[in-house]
């Protein structure tokens, strides 16, 4: 049993060799143990003693702030636009068409919130195109977009440059790379042809197009005459205040609802209502297009002979058109064409002019010349003064001379007819005549006798009349008619009083009462026809209508039916009727002659006129009127 106890022992010990047993570990658990135990204390107190330091820190801090007073506002440093201002940027760029441009601006400032927008003060800059023509702009502030290269200025915007362009602007916005600049607010655009104001602006430099909307005003400089300028002989003749629009040198003021310029083709096109004036004349139409020479806006330096900027070579109003002149006539047309260099102007369609008091003309065509101071009108033409009126197909009328010819050439060339009518006013009717001694010879019924007061009838191949001489002159197989009296001749000349012709000018001729004829006067184969049938020839006539009596003269030839009576002078009174033939001569026995000078076949003393009657067709006249003996033909002796 002892030895079983050392071994045992042994067993967890040591032996006296000094070699250990592997199965004595007691030791060995105990540190296990133990090393275990101070491992799970480490983990509950580490993090609890860090808390504990941390708050004591934060304790520490807190008191050292004044921890249970207020805490006072920490100022944090801000990041904000105006504390990224630049000062003098610059920014440029170039176009693919080889144009270039730059911006410069005293101080910018960057759009934290969009990167490619720069706010911008004091803003100057240069649009250069690919012909280097330069646009110059300054603004007192704008917004860059330098990623669509768009530049937007606000007030006191100012855009010059090469081209001639000089504009004042609220607001515009740029884009460089197309130098297009466009405004929505109102502008004021200075070129050397003029000056445009609208209410938006759009201006494309490169095609040197340039459209204006709403509310625009245009005002063209005045043309001084040129030498070698056919408006320069004008000038001096024509007074300003009958000049047509386009046809004078004075500025032009024009109104519309828009404005088209296209310095390119050099035509500028105002639509909407347009109201054009110059030298207090003034045309009204829905569209005006204008052509002119030389450059609305010139290029490069400035041309002392293109100095006045671009001259008007032609004006174009589409229907309807009207135009009042300053003296109050007016013209309407469904066009118009101006040729304002020649001083010509060609209206077309439903021409109507009017002039004051009651002066009327209308045709299809009216041509008129400045220069020459004419007006032709073609086509279907009518001049109606208060009742008179005159028809043909070309009327020409010459304002300095005051002189008018009216024809009615056909398709063919041969001529037509013209036609006038003149109206006698109840003032014009014959007053009682006082009594005189009766014409001694042959004396007539009541075959001759008219209405005085009825209008006198004039058809004619050509009518010219001089309103300076108060005498209009038909020729060619010409026939007269007042009521039942009738009257041809190859030529009749009529004085008259009044106005017949078409003044253009503000004179008193204007304001004349309508042409009453005061004498007629027929040569040349002279026929007078009454209603019956009674004709009366002669080599010339002198009629009065005042009086309403009539003279022919000559080698008079009277006939009725078969009855024929032969003398020198026929005198009708048409008031009665009343007819006496008879011959006479001077008293010295020269041929007698007419009022216009013309010999008549009469020679010697005076004679009874001779005749040949047939007594049955004069009873037979006479029982077919039903009238008295004295309505029938009776001698009446020479004294």
């Amino acid at each position: 049993m002892a030895r079983d106890s050392t071994v045992t022992s042994a067993s967890a010990g040591t032996l006296a060799s000094g070699i250990v047993l592997a199965g004595d570990r007691t030791e060995n658990r105990v540190a296990a143990h133990r090393h275990s135990r101070n491992v799970r204390l480490l983990k509950r107190t580490l993090p609890l003693g860090t808390l504990v330091v941390a708050g004591l820190y934060s304790l520490s801090v807190m008191q050292t702030m004044g921890w249970g007073t207020a805490i006072p506002k920490l100022e944090i440093p801000q990041i904000l636009p105006e504390n990224l201002a630049m000062q003098n940027p610059h920014y440029e760029g170039f176009n693919k068409d080889g144009g270039r441009y730059w911006v410069k601006a005293e101080s910018a400032q960057q759009d934290l919130k969009n990167f490619s927008l720069i706010k911008l003060t004091g803003i100057t800059g240069e649009i250069t195109d690919a012909k280097k023509q330069k646009t110059t702009l300054a603004a007192a502030r704008g917004v860059f977009d330098n990623k669509a290269n768009v530049l937007e200025l606000y007030d006191a915007i100012d855009v010059a440059g090469d081209a001639g362009l000089s504009a004042k602007l609220t607001r515009a916005t740029i884009d460089t790379k197309e130098n297009i600049i466009t405004s929505n607010e109102p502008v004021t655009v200075t070129m050397a042809a003029g000056t445009i104001s609208a209410n938006q602006m759009t201006a494309r430099q490169k095609v040197k197009e340039y459209t204006f909307v709403e509310n625009v005003r245009t005002h063209l400089n005045a043309r001084q005459p040129q030498p070698g300028d056919e408006a320069a002989a004008v000038v001096a003749v024509s007074p300003a205040n009958d000049q047509m629009i386009g046809t004078s040198t004075g500025p032009v003021e024009i109104a519309s609802n828009r404005l088209d310029v296209n310095d390119a083709t050099k035509v500028a096109v105002f639509t909407g209502t347009v109201s054009a004036t110059q030298n207090g004349s003034t045309l009204t139409t829905p569209e005006l297009e204008v052509t002119y020479e030389g450059s609305a806006t010139p290029q490069g330096e400035s041309d002392p002979n293109t100095s006045a900027g671009g001259k008007l070579k032609r004006i174009m109003a589409k229907n309807p058109v009207s135009m009042t002149q300053a003296n109050g006539d007016t013209v309407t047309s469904r066009g118009a064409d101006f040729d304002p260099v020649a001083q010509r102007a060609v209206l077309d369609g439903d021409v109507v002019m009017t002039q004051a008091p009651d002066k009327r003309a209308t045709a299809d065509r009216a041509e008129i010349d400045q220069a020459l101071k004419t007006i032709v009108l073609t086509g279907d033409v009518v001049v109606a003064q208060a009742e008179n009126v005159i028809k043909g197909r070309r009327l020409v009328f010459n304002q300095l001379t005051s002189k008018m010819q009216l024809t009615s050439p056909a398709a063919t060339g041969a001529a037509g007819r013209i036609s006038a009518l003149f109206h006698q006013s109840k003032s014009s009717a014959p007053a009682a005549k006082p009594q005189k001694p009766r014409e001694q010879g042959i004396a007539f019924g009541a075959s001759f006798k008219t209405d005085p007061g009825a209008p006198v009838q004039v058809e004619a191949t050509r009518l010219d009349v001089d309103d300076t001489a108060k005498q209009a002159v038909f020729t060619g197989d010409v026939r007269a008619v007042q009521g039942d009296f009738v009257i041809r001749a190859a030529e009749l000349t009529a004085a008259y009083t009044g106005s017949a012709g078409l003044n253009g000018a503000d004179t008193a001729a204007t304001k004349q009462a309508a042409a009453q004829l005061s004498r007629i006067k027929a040569k040349t184969k002279v026929q007078i026809t009454s209603k019956d049938g009674q004709s009366a020839t002669g080599d010339w006539a002198d009629f009065d209508p005042k009086a309403n009596t009539a003279t022919l003269g000559g080698d008079v030839v009277l006939t009725q039916g078969k009855n024929v009576v032969r003398g020198t002078k026929l005198v009708i009174d048409m008031n009665t009727g009343e007819t006496v033939i008879k011959n006479e001569a001077l008293a010295d026995g020269r041929p007698n002659v007419s009022a216009d000078g013309t010999a008549t076949a009469a020679t010697g003393v005076s004679s009874r006129p001779s005749a040949v009657f047939y007594p049955g067709e004069m009873k037979a006249n006479s029982d077919k009127k039903k009238s008295k003996a004295t309505d029938g033909w009776q001698a009446r002796p020479n004294p």
